[in-house]
């Protein structure tokens, strides 16, 4: 087991939300949000498939002996993922419907790959005490989350006139948003903003 980082700094419950959130601040788990949240139904199904995957893989993976090879230890860490990925993938199935699943197609089974769990697993959390690792943990997920639930509205919106089944018709639609390229265009703009008001509050707080 590695050292536990020691300083009481080190956890911090709002990184992965704020500082380094996946998406919109780190740009590593962008794929499923880009092509694969084009509504919010489908947002949804991501981020019940990331949260659950991704946080009992990173459990399970901790008792992953660090004495093993390190290319053995990601092999090991995307095998246990992808055995969260089955009960993951039929309970979204039962909650939401095949129909919005196999919509969002490959960008599911992809997450069994994210970053969170083959990088920030050997870089910081398995440097962590359990109770901080879950913490910290707990905090990247749902930073994942919020940003793939309010893409995904946003383009339910500008391109449907809904979120989910509710209505919300702004008098307008850019059903461009819809496209590969839309949500590129979209999470990088939201991006841009984010990183540019964070970097506002620090240099304020700073001062």
């Amino acid at each position: 087991m590695p050292e536990l980082i020691q300083d009481s700094r080190a956890t911090r419950p709002l990184d992965g939300i704020v500082r380094q959130n996946v998406v919109l601040m780190s740009g590593l788990v962008t794929g499923s949000v880009i092509a694969g949240a084009t509504g919010f139904m489908s947002a949804v199904a991501i981020s019940a498939v990331f949260s659950f995957v991704t946080f009992f893989a990173v459990l399970v993976s901790r008792f992953v002996p660090r004495k093993i090879v390190y290319t053995l230890r990601i092999i090991a860490y995307a095998m246990i993922a992808a055995a969260f990925y089955i009960p993951a993938k039929l309970l979204v199935d039962a909650g939401l419907g095949t129909e919005i699943t196999d919509g969002v197609g490959v960008y599911l089974p992809i997450l069994i790959t994210n970053s969170v769990i083959m990088s920030k697993t050997e870089t910081r959390f398995f440097h962590q005490s359990c109770k901080d690792m879950v913490t910290e943990l707990i905090g990247y997920i749902a930073g994942f989350d919020i940003v793939c639930l309010v893409i995904g509205s946003v383009r339910d919106i500008l391109t449907n006139a809904r979120i989910g089944w509710l209505p919300a018709d702004l008098g307008f639609t850019m059903p461009a948003l819809e496209t590969t390229f839309g949500g590129f265009f979209l999470v990088g703009i939201s991006a841009g903003c984010f990183r540019a008001g964070y970097t506002r509050y620090k240099n304020a707080k700073n001062n």
